[in-house]
């Protein structure tokens, strides 16, 4: 799929990028190519990525934003049915992080949720997530909500609400 500048789009663990130009250049003293310069949206730090448009594997990583139907549909089955939560910490965070960064959406949203539940069984013994699984679902959370607010044009803090709160889940339409 061509994209063009003006393009918000997801590009791996980035997240949310716009597509700032298309430019070529060269980099260690390569042949000039030409790259997408995408621009992550809702992050702190000024950063940019470059996606050489001749290399497949790094361009296939880059997908459409979720449409606005497919965002209410997604924010209206929150919480999602959870995948199966994995005992072993270093399969779990290979796991988690491979759907992080490659999976589809209703498996980003499945990860949230079982580890959503997760927090809250260990909440109840007087317990907390490990740093591992709180920085998955942090990272979950924010890539998905800032998809969601691109694709119904709103503020990350009113998806955050949104997706809390039963009765505005279902006046989205």
């Amino acid at each position: 799929m061509e994209y063009k500048v003006g393009d918000r789009v997801v590009y791996g663990g980035s997240g949310v990028c716009e597509i700032n130009a298309i430019e070529s250049m060269s980099f260690y003293h390569e042949r000039p190519q030409k790259y997408y310069v995408l621009k992550p949206l809702f992050v702190k730090q000024a950063s940019v990525v470059y996606v050489p448009m001749n290399n497949q594997e790094q361009v296939s990583k880059i997908q459409p934003t979720v449409s606005r139907d497919e965002a209410i549909s997604l924010i209206k089955k929150i919480p999602m049915e959870a995948t199966e939560w994995i005992e072993d910490r270093n399969q779990r965070k290979d796991k988690f992080n491979t759907i992080l960064n490659s999976g589809s959406r209703e498996e980003i949203m499945a990860v949230i949720s079982v580890i959503e539940l997760k927090k809250i069984e260990l909440m109840k013994e007087g317990k907390r997530l490990n740093a591992q699984d709180e920085k998955v679902l942090l990272e979950g959370t924010r890539r998905m909500n800032a998809e969601f607010a691109v694709a119904l044009d709103m503020d990350i803090e009113e998806i955050e609400k949104i997706v809390l709160d039963e009765d505005k889940k279902a006046e989205l339409a």
